[in-house]
């Protein structure tokens, strides 16, 4: 069967033919040729090119090695199971944008995606070893992220205490219970579609860097990544703090920890170059960065989507000088990494796609993650979205997109908004030009749930210091107004009788509000005050599944695999209002009358003194943010995990000078 250029690049990339991988981390060229496949061929070819690369991988499978039997089956069950998914063929293959022939259909491409099974299945045959090999890989990854509080290795449990099966050691089997997960009427592909439709604006951002082509599937358009997250997840391939138990983190523990040859490779070129422990720690964030922006590159090039956050040194969230230039040099560093991924996605492309992905070929799909700690914060916010530093002019060369952290209420994130929307009008003042944010652009992130902890943490505090000694218990150790340590009638009568009227259930219900009042707040002010049609508010630092389901309609929307796996408990969920951010409140931001949120808002301005400051635009100073009691926790945590992330660096670079 003759070969389009297509066909020979993902052919060559699946049988590791291709010398421009060379240096990139183990699964990178799959996933390439599977992008290449999905993203960058025609509907009108698909059906050629799969045939031309099924056959000849058929052809060679009886010959070659095992590692190259793992390529094969791993690129094919790949395949099978993103055209399981409407998400990914609305990408492309069904995209009218990217071909108006319908020589292939909706139901052929569903046999095509049975095609593959089939052929993975005949390989399973003749080297079951070699399936279970690569199955055993997805097993892993699902098993540790976010030390295994995921969506994907609950679901695989649950089908597996159903079906009484594993799912992960066969393909129907495997194809059957994770594409699943794919279909409308799940709450996350229903978002996406929902959004194209018009009917929402909400996007879901996947908030971990792993499984970022896993969740593409079911329709995350992005995600971001910290200190603690790019620590965090070396630690869970190490099995640490696994929630599953012994025999987990002993699965986990078989196979070698990806992230610690990454370290190896990086201490090698630190001392390589007489770099510092830092440079060591910077460099690993990048990996982790550029391993999750290539879940997502495909989406980025054809639409301005995925972009993936990279967190700028939290040790320096009040030094403009330090933070300008260091993400003018990163920035530059990751548009060099991610030339390579284009140049080989596009390679043999059709001409439809080189002018679709022509803006954006060779710039880093990333955000700069920036701790809104002060001025500092705004001044870098506004510098790199103007593409232009006024006091720094050798610092930024181009526009960057940035990702304000550490924004919990209305002041911080009208400001932030604000700095990055002022940004925007410098660029397309100084350069004449609309900027190019395809769907995505800059975002400012809602921290609801550690927000909602620190009115908690402020509200047992009070109640602790003015309660005798021995009705006091430990702060730390509530986790909840509603827990039995504080929910009793001793507590409440202790509180009573020091004047202090303690309602634990209806605190709890508001302080589980807190930040989302903020967040519908703020929204609504920028949409009247500034009349902007979008704005860039992303909700973040989750605790419970509803602080999604009460603010559809919000832009952006990052979920942690602990929050996606909570859906779960969901099913099924039928939602009733997708712009539910708007209710019960007024066109000025004030929730209306008599409703549960004003409510809401009523008891937490009794329960916690500065409320009223929470919610005006200038209640709280830039010069105020970093001792905020809602600020303070999150920068001390990130600034121990950046000091973590440098002594590790350092211990690589140790082990390899030994």
């Amino acid at each position: 069967m003759s070969q389009s250029a297509n066909a020979e690049v993902i052919l060559n990339l699946v049988m590791d033919a291709d010398k421009r991988t060379e240096g990139m981390m183990p699964g990178w060229d799959l996933e390439l040729a599977r992008q290449k496949m999905l993203f960058f061929t025609p509907r009108c070819e698909f059906e050629r090119d799969f045939g031309a690369v099924s056959h000849s991988l058929d052809a060679k499978f009886s010959e070659i090695g095992s590692a190259l039997r793992e390529r094969a089956i791993s690129f094919m069950l790949g395949i099978a199971e993103s055209l399981l998914s409407p998400v990914e063929l609305d990408q492309n293959l069904l995209n009218p944008k990217f071909c108006c022939c319908e020589s292939t259909s909706e139901a052929r491409l569903g046999e095509i995606s049975g095609a593959a099974a089939e052929l993975v299945k005949k390989w399973a045959a003749i080297d079951k070893a070699a399936f279970l090999a690569v199955t055993s890989l997805i097993k892993l990854e699902d098993c540790a992220v976010n030390k295994g509080d995921n969506l994907f290795t609950g679901w695989a449990r649950k089908w597996h205490s159903e079906n009484g099966r594993d799912p992960y050691a066969t393909v129907d089997d495997y194809l059957d219970c994770f594409g699943a997960l794919y279909q409308r009427g799940m709450y996350y592909p229903d978002l996406y579609f929902t959004r194209e439709q018009g009917q929402t604006k909400t996007q879901f951002f996947n908030d971990y860097g792993l499984q970022a082509a896993r969740c593409r599937r079911m329709g995350s358009l992005g995600g971001t990544t910290n200190p603690a997250i790019a620590v965090a997840g070396e630690d869970d391939m190490s099995g640490k703090g696994n929630i599953w138990g012994q025999d987990t983190i002993d699965y986990i523990t078989g196979f070698p920890n990806k992230w610690h040859e990454v370290r190896r490779i990086i201490a090698k070129e630190q001392i390589a170059k007489g770099e510092a422990d830092d440079w060591g720690a910077v460099k690993f964030t990048e990996w982790v960065v550029v391993d999750a922006m290539l879940g997502l590159r495909s989406i980025f090039l054809l639409r301005g989507l995925g972009r993936v956050a990279f967190q700028l040194r939290p040790d320096w969230h009040n030094d403009e000088k330090k933070l300008t230039y260091a993400g003018g040099e990163i920035y530059s560093i990751l548009c060099n990494r991610v030339k390579i991924f284009d140049e080989i996605l596009l390679d043999g492309a059709s001409e439809i796609y080189i002018k679709a992905t022509a803006p954006r070929v060779g710039k880093s799909n990333n955000h700069f993650k920036i701790a809104c700690t002060g001025e500092a914060c705004l001044n870098t916010v506004r510098s790199f979205n103007a593409g232009r530093s006024e006091k720094y002019p050798d610092a930024v060369k181009d526009r960057m997109f940035t990702n304000v952290t550490l924004s919990y209420e209305v002041p911080q994130m009208y400001a932030a908004s604000m700095a990055t929307e002022n940004g925007i009008r410098d660029y397309e003042k100084r350069t004449g030009e609309k900027v190019d944010d395809g769907e995505g652009g800059s975002v400012v992130t809602s921290m609801i749930g550690r927000f909602n902890d620190a009115i908690r943490d402020y509200r047992v505090k009070a109640l602790m210091a003015a309660v005798p000694e021995d009705k006091r218990t430990d702060p730390a150790s509530v986790k909840k107004l509603t827990d039995a340590s504080v929910n009793n009638a001793d507590f409440i009568a202790a509180c009573k009788s020091a004047g202090i009227d303690f309602d634990p259930e209806s605190e709890e219900d508001a302080i589980d509000r807190a930040g989302t009042l903020c967040t519908k707040r703020v929204v609504i002010l920028l949409e009247k005050r500034e009349k902007l049609a979008r704005t860039r508010i992303l909700t973040a630092s989750k605790r419970n599944f509803f602080q999604n389901t009460e603010l559809l309609d919000v832009p952006f929307s990052t979920d942690f695999g602990n929050i996606q796996r909570m859906y779960m408990a969901q099913m099924p969920l039928t939602i009733s209002n997708w712009k539910a951010l708007y209710e019960d409140m007024d066109a000025d931001g004030n929730p209306v009358s008599g409703s549960i949120w004003a409510k809401r808002s009523e008891t937490l301005a009794r329960i916690y003194p500065d409320w009223s400051k929470m919610l005006e635009t200038d209640g709280v100073q830039p010069s105020e943010y970093e001792t905020a009691i809602y600020v303070a926790p999150t920068l001390k945590q990130f600034i121990g995990m950046w000091n973590e992330n440098i002594a590790r660096a350092k211990q690589f670079a140790d082990e390899a000078k030994a």
